[in-house]
């Protein structure tokens, strides 16, 4: 019995630290989890909006550098036609230029191309400074695109060329060089097209600046040609310029995400969280975008192009940008699991806290309805029991009986053999009670010696059958067991219906009356003491 009440209060122990530990994780997973969740939002949203400043910075980087390129440009060619005489001379021109050129360091040729296309004056810039190049070593250049896109426009377009590696002779300069060219018509004094001037500008002056800004992004930066090509990559500068070479072509942003790419194409600027990570993008040269700060206007022959910001999905951003609702559990679940050990431990003592109480409470109710020595219920819960049977059977009116019993001889048991032996008799006829009666029925302890069974459905006729097989299982006890004491008890049966208005009461004590007259005729001739002699050790107890 302690075996099975300590392994029953275990179990509570243990149901109530898991309800009480579900219960407190619960509530604190909640509040773990709101919080990571706005403050995920917050810097998300910080991510994004410094991602997006990024983008504008560098664009504005790119739009003030070509401002200054065609300001540059019409510098250069305000210079030619102030140095041009008309006659061919244009000596105060080239030394305007060389002057020019070792100046702003940043443009690698400036030319003045005629109208069929004969270079006329070419000063050249090197690390060693500027030089003007001999004559006899002019190239004709009417076939170049940069020519036959310039040579056709208005005397108030610019003509910047797409960004790509500097060629000589059809070969890919080395090192390589980066370069953009600016061109515009030149009209002369009367107003004739006489060809024009193109400055050839070393863009690595403009992507170094690119690439200054991009070293505070929280990603890598991408600036991208019209045709999705890499012009620029802060995360591998290897893919740059893929499209300058036959065996390369395949090496694009288009290719490595097209989906990207294709919303680019929709766009002109926007972000996009995909498996593939974290894009930024926006246009940075396109015709509706780009106003020059002169009254001239622009012949783009470059095409668009994008600033890219990419957070790879990896990253500790693009983990946090691109998981969902599920990883930010696990991750609230990872970073709490020594709070979730602390509210283990106190779940546990709370469950043992819980036990004790409920073991209390249980063994104060158990009291309350029981009877402490029988274990079978007492008057009062008797009497409770028997008027909710009886409530519960007034409209279908069903039959109830009531049997009171009385323990025969119970003080002659305890006067001669002990009390001890007494309470031996009064569990004989519980147990032999609680054997014999049907499962719907029930037995109440009233007093010492007196016990009340409850027949739920039986008539008078089925009561006495079944105390029938109660005193039977006495007489078998009686003739097989070498009790000094006989197992006798008198009874009366009483029995009533849902519908007929009596008082519980006065049943029971109809039923009283049955049992006292048949004690009156049992103690006739009952002897509960067996045996007995004056001078016997074990004769009357002391009282």
């Amino acid at each position: 019995m302690i075996d099975k009440a300590i392994n029953k209060d275990t179990k509570k122990t243990i149901l109530y630290t898991l309800g009480v530990f579900l219960i407190l994780s619960l509530v604190f997973f909640l509040i773990t989890l709101v919080i990571q969740i706005n403050a995920d939002t917050v810097s998300k949203n910080d991510i994004m909006s410094h991602e997006e400043q990024q983008l504008d910075v560098e664009k504005t980087i790119v739009a003030n550098k070509v401002n200054r390129l065609t300001t540059d440009l019409l510098y250069v060619s305000d210079a030619l036609k102030l140095g041009d005489n008309g006659r061919g001379d244009y000596s105060d021109v080239e030394d305007h230029w060389l002057a020019f050129a070792n100046r702003k360091m940043i443009y690698d040729q400036i030319r003045f191309i005629d109208a069929d296309g004969n270079e006329v004056i070419r000063v050249n810039y090197t690390d060693d400074g500027a030089t003007l190049t001999d004559s006899d070593a002019l190239q004709n250049k009417a076939d170049r695109y940069y020519f036959t896109e310039t040579i056709g426009l208005d005397d108030d377009q610019i003509y910047i060329s797409k960004l790509d590696l500097n060629m000589e002779n059809n070969q890919i300069e080395q090192p390589i060089k980066p370069m953009i060219r600016l061109a515009t018509p030149y009209y002369g004094a009367r107003g004739q097209l006489e060809g024009i001037v193109v400055l050839n500008y070393a863009a690595d002056d403009m992507l170094s600046q690119v690439e200054k800004i991009a070293s505070t992004s929280q990603g890598q930066i991408f600036m991208l040609n019209a045709d999705g090509y890499w012009l620029y990559n802060s995360g591998d500068s290897s893919k740059a310029w893929s499209f300058m070479y036959d065996n390369r072509r395949d090496e694009s942003f288009k290719n490595d995400f097209p989906d990207i790419w294709q919303a680019i194409q929709t766009d002109a600027s926007g972000s996009v969280i995909s498996d593939a990570g974290v894009f930024n993008y926006s246009k940075i040269m396109s015709d509706d975008e780009f106003v020059l700060d002169s009254d001239h206007s622009l012949a783009l022959g470059l095409g668009d192009w994008t600033i890219v910001s990419y957070i790879p999905p990896d990253s500790d951003d693009g983990q946090l940008l691109t998981g969902n609702l599920f990883d930010t559990v696990l991750l609230v679940l990872k970073n709490n699991l020594f709070a979730y050990f602390l509210i283990f431990m106190l779940a546990l003592f709370l469950g043992a806290v819980l036990t004790i109480n409920k073991v209390k409470n249980d063994e104060i109710k158990y009291f309350s309805e029981y009877d402490a020595m029988t274990g079978i219920f007492n008057r009062r819960t008797g009497f409770e029991k028997l008027a909710q049977l009886y409530k519960s059977t007034e409209k279908n009116e069903s039959e109830i009986s009531v049997c009171f019993i009385d323990i025969n001889g119970l003080k002659d048991v305890n006067d001669y053999l002990g009390h001890d032996v007494g309470d031996e008799l009064i569990l004989t006829i519980t147990n032999g009670i609680k054997d014999k009666i049907r499962v719907n029925d029930f037995v109440a302890r009233l007093g010492g010696d007196e016990f009340l069974i409850i027949f739920e459905g039986l008539d008078e006729t089925g009561a006495e059958a079944v105390w029938q097989r109660i005193v039977a299982e006495f007489e078998q006890i009686n003739e097989t067991e070498n009790r000094r004491y006989v197992i006798s008890a008198s009874h009366g049966i009483e029995t009533f219906s849902g519908g007929s208005n009596e008082y519980i009461d006065t049943i029971i004590n109809q039923a009283d009356a049955k049992m006292y007259r048949e004690k009156k005729i049992i103690k006739k001739d009952l002897k509960i003491i067996r045996d007995f002699k004056p001078d016997d050790a074990t004769g009357p107890v002391p009282q």
